[in-house]
């Protein structure tokens, strides 16, 4: 037995000085960092750097309150049958520690021993609670680094993790309340390099290196069997389940990572004017989701700037109301809020400016093409009078007798024949007369054989001189292309002022072609043969047919 503890204490130092060199921690000159009160001395040879509770014996870091072969100081050796235990042998572990093989380890956070003797926690796994998972419970921490090997630590007291991970206290140092110092603080004492508290610690009760027997727990500085004063015997601690996290509400219910115990409840515990919201710490002031409350929520488009949803206009953006704007650009908050530019206007640079498009030219504060606006024919500046029009930038005579103007007319009638039937008002000005009735028809309206209100019409799009009309109508008692007595046989010739339809004169008895000259010519973009009406000579007398109704501006 004697010599498999000498094996196990020869790995275990190994192990340790493994790690040491590991973290560049085997400097001769420092000769371990123990702190506080020691157990044993030096077993001589080459110190190592050792991480507390251990210390150098004989060149390897031994733990002096569980090691058999070194109980209490260097070589000091139990008996056969004894385990070491606080630094003592004896034949049984106190201080809630338990027996496995002869060495006295803690079930609660032991890697080899997670639980129960030999239970190994697999790689990447601590042991919390007694416990083989993936995070520390009860308010310790996982770390990683020097001498913890994934141990779950208290940062509170850890000398070897002080206030986080990998923070060693230097040698004489102890850790309390997450400080490295020289004495403990907050009432706890040093005890063999680490802070306790002997009026609750089971393995330092009243003092250090006093444990408590098996099933005994630790209260005012005594070991007893029952706990009082609202504390609550949780294993051999009395705890107060009000507040301690590794026994929050009841015995064994360990906080999670990052909770604290509240009243007997496991909660993330907020601070720096952060709230705890759906189980995570928000900043109110800057947290869109999370404005000023927890339950606020910014819409899209909206910061969160000191607790209040706020528009936050990006780069080179204005706000103007509830939206942002670019105000070198957009017509209707031009160089400034609310600054609309006029209609036909576009905002450049912040300025309202007229802008044409390709093939227009700016005359003043609108557009105009100069190669047919007959207003502004060539220049800005230049008019065409009444009997010239704008062809290609120049003013040209528009009183062409064998020019017919209605080819650029839209016609439109009263009611008769459809485009549907081929026969529709297009008809009137396709260019196609009488004689080609047999592919291109004619055009037909809804109308008697006196006047009434039936009509044919043509409009321009701009204004246009009319002087002369011609009607190419059937011949009343011809029945080519269509019956006899369909004779547009005349109606009120009419032109558009602007305002109102003026009455130039009127035709009618026509059994046949006709045409009609205006007394003076007119500058108008409408012209209409109102009441027209059909020959009363013979045959249907209704419905006249006009097979081409040509329009000329002199």
């Amino acid at each position: 037995m004697r010599a498999l503890r000498g094996i196990g204490s020869a790995l275990l130092g190994l192990g340790v000085a493994l790690v040491g060199c590991a973290t560049g921690s085997s400097d001769t000159s420092n000769p371990g960092v123990g702190g506080g009160t020691s157990l044993g001395g030096s077993g001589g040879g080459t110190q190592n750097q050792c991480f507390p509770p251990e210390q150098d014996c004989g060149g390897i870091c031994v733990n002096p309150y569980s090691d058999p072969n070194h109980c209490g100081a260097c070589d000091t050796t139990c008996a056969g049958g004894e385990v070491c235990s606080q630094g003592k042998c004896g034949a049984d572990c106190a201080g809630g520690l338990s027996a496995c093989g002869d060495a006295c380890v803690d079930l609660e956070s032991d890697l080899a021993n997670c639980g129960s003797c030999g239970n190994i926690c697999a790689a990447g796994e601590v042991c919390t609670q007694g416990k083989c998972g993936s995070e520390c419970l009860g308010g310790t921490v996982q770390c990683t680094s020097s001498g913890t090997g994934g141990k779950c630590a208290d940062l509170s007291v850890d000398p070897q993790n002080c206030g986080q991970c990998g923070v060693v206290c230097a040698n004489g140092e102890v850790c309390s309340q997450g400080k490295c110092g020289v004495v403990c603080g907050g009432g706890s004492t040093n005890c063999g390099g680490k802070c306790v508290d002997t009026s609750l610690d089971p393995q330092n009760c009243g003092s250090c290196g006093q444990a408590c027997a098996s099933g005994e727990a630790c209260q005012t500085g005594a070991c007893g069997l029952v706990c009082s004063g609202g504390l609550t015997k949780c294993g051999s601690k009395c705890a107060d389940t009000t507040k301690d996290p590794a026994n929050c509400g009841t015995c064994g219910n360990a906080c999670p990572s990052g909770q604290s115990c509240v009243s007997g409840s496991c909660q993330i515990v907020c601070s720096g004017g952060t709230l705890n919201c759906g189980g995570s710490c928000i900043d109110p002031q800057i947290d869109p989701n999370h404005c000023g409350t927890c339950t606020t929520v910014c819409t899209t488009g909206l910061s969160c700037v000191s607790g209040a949803c706020t528009l936050v206009c990006p780069t080179g953006q204005t706000k103007c109301g509830s939206a942002c704007f670019d105000t070198k650009v957009d017509a209707n908050n031009c160089g400034s809020c609310g600054n609309k530019c006029p209609t036909g206007q576009v905002c450049q640079a912040s300025a309202c400016t007229l802008v044409c498009p390709t093939g227009q030219t700016k005359c003043g504060n609108a557009c105009f093409d100069t190669k047919t606006d007959p207003q502004h024919c060539g220049s800005c500046t230049t008019v065409c009078s009444a009997s010239q029009t704008c062809q290609n930038s120049a003013c040209v005579s528009n009183c062409n007798p064998t020019t017919n103007i209605a080819l650029t007319a839209t016609p439109s009638s009263s009611g008769g024949g459809t485009t549907a039937n081929q026969v529709g008002p297009e008809k009137m000005n396709d260019g196609f007369l009488e004689a080609s009735c047999a592919t291109n028809k004619f055009h037909w309206i809804n109308a008697s054989d006196t006047p009434g209100t039936a009509y044919i019409q043509y409009d321009w799009a701009s204004t246009v001189t009319v002087k002369r009309i011609s009607l190419d109508t059937t011949q009343a008692s011809s029945t080519t292309c269509t019956s006899a007595g369909r004779t547009l046989a005349g109606g009120t010739i009419q032109y558009w002022s602007g305002s109102t339809w003026v009455t130039s004169g009127t035709v009618s008895g026509q059994t046949n072609d006709w045409s009609y000259t205006f007394p003076t010519a007119v500058t108008t973009t409408r012209i209409r043969i109102y009441g027209a009406h059909a020959t009363n000579t013979t045959g249907q007398q209704s419905n006249p047919v006009i097979f081409e109704w040509q329009v000329y501006s002199c």
